[in-house]
């Protein structure tokens, strides 16, 4: 592992500081077969929910109709959520060889919910170095606590603040300064970047939608992005550590949890659902963490059989949060 002035490199797929871990460590002597990225199927992926959001979105336009918006408006919804996924893939380089089509991909996969390719990848590869310590923290800081009730439940999935700080990195961005608490030069410039294209397609959509006074965009971007894709991806976000000590666990095999899904859930999450194979070395790319599962999963300490079983979990109270305002969900 590199290190420079602004501490750790964490910026890559290979050597990358890994997570805490109890017991004997063999990550770095996994199979090079492990580390097989197969862009060719992530294209597949990626294209396949591109196909179903312009079918959305051109029987919208081409059919204007309620019973048309209400079908499109939740599939859209998911798949904003599942791009979100797809981009998380490529912030770990997993999709393809060349960084530069990575990061493309990844940008793209991250406009309709508005998340940076570069701010994410940034704070999410924090997140992996740093699990289990005091520094962990994580880019998507939904809110974790008093969700035992259907109201608090129904509140912190419907993470609406998370815009009013997209708004604010738009603003800083546009008047062309940085983010002052990422440290690596780079990285904030190109952060900054991405936050001024956003602003340019925001500002672009608010143009159209005033001028041609068509509430279409509204119908397969806005309400889909708010309604439906916020509230699922706290779902897919909330069972990879809620109830577990990240804070001062030192080890990826207690303090992340792997969730047996179904084809949905595990198309949905990209894979996420063996969200602790992931955790135990994210250099092995997604399309390999199944295989990357099978040598860990009498070691991993925090199972649940499905997803609807943890939902039930946290319902009752049985699942809590655990930490205080120092971890790294802190509302």
């Amino acid at each position: 592992m590199t290190t420079t002035d602004a501490g750790p490199d964490l910026d890559g797929s290979t050597g990358v500081l890994l997570a805490p871990i109890r017991g004997k460590d063999i990550r770095r002597n996994l199979d090079g077969e492990l580390f097989v990225k197969r862009p060719g199927w992530f294209t597949v992926k990626f294209l396949f929910a591109v196909a179903i959001i312009a079918a959305c979105w051109v029987g919208v336009a081409l059919v204007r109709e309620w019973w048309m918006i209400v079908l499109a408006v939740p599939v859209l919804g998911v798949l904003y959520a599942h791009l979100v996924e797809l981009q998380h893939e490529c912030l770990h380089e997993h999709a393809y060889h060349r960084r530069s089509l990575n990061r493309l991909v990844g940008f793209l996969s991250g406009v309709p919910m508005l998340s940076s390719y570069w701010h994410y990848k940034y704070e999410h590869l924090r997140h992996h170095a740093f699990l289990g310590t005091p520094n962990n923290q994580e880019f998507f800081n939904y809110r974790f606590r008093d969700i035992d009730t259907p109201l608090g439940f129904l509140r912190s999935s419907f993470h609406l603040g998370r815009y009013l700080n997209v708004a604010a990195d738009m603003g800083r961005s546009v008047l062309g300064r940085t983010n002052p608490t990422v440290i690596k030069p780079a990285a904030a410039r190109r952060i900054r970047q991405e936050y001024q294209a956003f602003a340019v397609l925001l500002l672009a959509a608010i143009v159209f939608t005033a001028v041609t006074r068509d509430p279409y965009l509204l119908w397969v971007w806005v309400l889909p992005t708010l309604l439906i894709a916020e509230p699922t991806h706290f779902l897919i976000e909330l069972p990879e550590h809620f109830g577990l000590n990240t804070q001062t666990n030192p080890n990826v095999l207690a303090n992340t949890r792997t969730v047996y899904g179904g084809r949905f859930g595990k198309w949905v999450t990209n894979g996420n659902d063996l969200h602790t194979a992931h955790h135990f070395h994210q250099g092995v790319p997604m399309a390999q963490v199944p295989k990357l599962h099978t040598l860990i999963a009498d070691q991993v300490e925090t199972v649940e059989p499905s997803y609807w079983s943890f939902y039930r979990g946290v319902m009752t109270g049985k699942l809590r949060y655990q930490g205080d305002d120092a971890t790294c969900m802190t509302r």
